[in-house]
């Protein structure tokens, strides 16, 4: 059996989607307006280089690996700089299931419980949680496998898996 990877990238907010028009047009206003006064040329420079960092260095991306047993999650951004958030054994884990089920809800509404979303945002995307017991108690996370991953989870730990 291979490893199953998903990359699910986030959504754009509105509000980062207003950020990235009102940067950019800040920089094309002061960049006209410095063919009257050079002296703004610099401003419209400094407004261009913040909306290039808002627009392109700050897209990011969720990576979930299973493979033999462990689930491994990792933040993408930029499509450069890699960042694990953690990897869970697969007899820690007490249940993956989607979110809402009946089988995670004491999970879902202990507030004590630590929780990492880890999903991309969009109204119509299925999520799971995966509920593990950790070394400071009961943990979840929040994300979006695929089936391949699921069926591939389920062939060594059918009990584990709600579909």
């Amino acid at each position: 059996m291979g490893e199953k990877l998903v990359i699910v990238p986030r959504r754009n907010t509105p509000g980062k989607k207003l950020l990235n028009f009102a940067w950019f047009g800040l920089a094309l206003l002061f960049m006209l307006v410095s063919f009257l006064m050079p002296i703004f040329f610099l401003v419209a420079l400094i407004f261009a280089a913040v909306w290039y960092f808002q627009a392109f260095q700050s897209d990011i991306e969720y990576e979930y690996t299973y493979f033999d047993g462990e689930f491994r999650f990792a933040k993408i951004k930029a499509k450069r700089k890699r960042k694990n958030l953690g990897q869970v054994e697969m007899e820690d884990v007490i249940a993956i299931a989607p979110k809402g089920d009946r089988s995670v809800y004491k999970y879902e509404t202990d507030k004590n419980m630590t929780c990492r979303k880890l999903t991309s945002g969009e109204p119509d995307a299925k999520i799971y949680e995966l509920i593990y017991k950790g070394d400071k108690g009961f943990c979840r996370y929040e994300f979006e496998p695929d089936e391949e991953m699921l069926d591939a989870v389920i062939v060594k730990y059918p009990r584990m898996v709600i579909k």
